[in-house]
């Protein structure tokens, strides 16, 4: 069926896109939902009449889910779950359960919206990936533990290990000095065999003449 969109919809089209979609989903789904309407002279004459409004309230739409991205991209998300000895989980944590731990908050994001890297069967942190909008999404970090101190250690292990700039300052600059003491070993033995050799001619100049050799 070929249908007007009255929505953005992610792989499928931007609003006012006319597209074709399979005779159930439209008619089970997009229709039915006000999300779409079927590809007519009159309905497509019907949208020209309403597709600035339509714009407007997308662009606000879109200003909402990205403020609240930003909200949301740095909430620690911690799952609390028995597991196995070696750590499977008795269960699974699935989008519902993501989309009802948001709900807690007042945040209504659909399951379907919450896409998961892999199925969440066993501890450890998981990437996940939340769709507010069609143009809007953000990714995450799911932390699944058997306790509020094992999601701690399991974070800690996750980050990467901070340099200490002091130390390495310190390392560099103690560098620098053994590089200069160095140098300046090597300096002073270049003097000290320079100054050795001057010595050596001076003295072979200095040397008397054979007595042999001299006339009385």
């Amino acid at each position: 069926m070929e249908i007007i969109l009255l929505e953005s919809f992610d792989r499928l089209g931007k609003i006012g896109d006319t597209v074709k979609v399979k005779d159930g989903f439209a008619r089970n789904f997009l229709l039915p939902q006000k999300k779409a309407l079927r590809a007519n002279k009159v309905n497509k004459e019907y949208f020209e009449k309403i597709k600035q409004s339509l714009e407007e309230k997308n662009e606000e739409l879109v200003k909402d889910a990205e403020k609240l991205s930003e909200k949301l991209i740095n909430k620690e998300i911690v799952f609390i779950r028995q597991a196995s000895e070696t750590g499977q989980l008795y269960g699974s944590v699935s989008p519902k359960d993501i989309s009802n731990y948001f709900k807690k908050d007042g945040i209504m994001i659909s399951p379907s919206s919450i896409n998961l890297s892999s199925a969440i069967k066993s501890i450890g942190i998981y990437s996940i990936k939340v769709k507010l909008h069609a143009d809007v999404s953000f990714t995450t970090s799911l932390n699944v533990a058997i306790s509020e101190e094992s999601a701690v250690e399991q974070k800690k292990a996750k980050e990467p290990k901070k340099l200490d700039l002091n130390k390495s300052k310190k390392a560099e600059d103690n560098e620098d000095t053994k590089s200069t003491e160095l140098e300046d070993t090597l300096n002073t033995s270049s003097i000290d065999d320079s100054n050795s050799d001057s010595l050596s001619n001076s003295t072979e100049k200095e040397k008397p003449s054979d007595p042999k050799n001299i006339k009385e």
